[in-house]
């Protein structure tokens, strides 16, 4: 029988003062809140971290929790990391009793690809990385995910504002309403953040992501699910 595999995501701020902590903790609860059913085990800080583990079937998540994170808390940025493995830890020991703070360190392969993903950004411009069993599917991930944070950190925050609406499905009539603008603004503040182009974007990574766990793929054919992981 093969062993679980995991997802292990980290993020940590780049320049974090003592007023952020008390808007780090509540990132920490609203991304627990809103991934429960998706996380083998919830978000906690941990020490300069914060550290979560998705069951492997939902890393594409990872897409959508970052991008949470970034709309939310900024303008204070983060970096990014998923690490794809098996785990030494016994998950459901692994809070104290405030559940805030981790009361058992992750280990096993999962924790060090995640720890050798943070140190891929060392020196980078772009703010995610992930490592994988497959080195191609790593590559070619990490390659759109540089293009990804490239158009998300161009952002302003009039981009910002427009699409958190975009996220939830609202349509531009529905947006300029609340947002008080008219609909040819709204329309030129997607076409100034290059919305589409960003979505085509995230689409292809949320295809990546989805064959993770797979250590060989076939780079022609992505779309059919492959056999069982080696």
């Amino acid at each position: 029988m093969q062993p679980a595999l995991y997802a292990v995501m980290k993020f940590r701020p780049l320049h974090e003062s003592p007023a952020d902590r008390e808007k780090i903790s509540k990132i920490i609860a609203l991304v627990n809140k809103m991934f429960q059913p998706y996380l083998a085990s919830p978000f906690v800080l941990s020490g300069a971290e914060i550290e979560g583990v998705l069951f492997v079937q939902e890393a594409p998540r990872f897409l959508h929790l970052l991008q949470l994170v970034d709309l939310e808390m900024h303008p204070l940025r983060f970096q990014y990391a998923l690490g794809v493995g098996t785990i030494a830890t016994a998950l459901k020991t692994r809070l104290d009793r405030n559940a805030t703070t981790v009361g058992a360190e992750i280990k096993g392969p999962a924790a060090t690809a995640a720890k050798k993903a943070f140190k891929d950004l060392a020196g980078e411009d772009r703010d995610v990385a992930v490592r994988f069993p497959s080195p191609f599917l790593t590559r070619l991930t990490n390659t759109l995910f540089a293009l990804e944070s490239d158009l998300r950190n161009d952002w302003s925050a009039a981009h910002r504002e427009t699409i958190k609406l975009a996220r939830q499905g609202l349509t531009q009539v529905e947006m300029a309403e609340i947002l008080g603008i008219t609909q040819a603004a709204i329309s030129q503040r997607l076409k100034h953040a290059r919305w589409e182009r960003y979505g085509q974007i995230c689409r292809m990574l949320w295809e990546l992501l989805s064959h993770a766990r797979w250590r060989t793929l076939l780079p022609w054919d992505l779309q059919k699910t492959l056999g069982k992981p080696e």
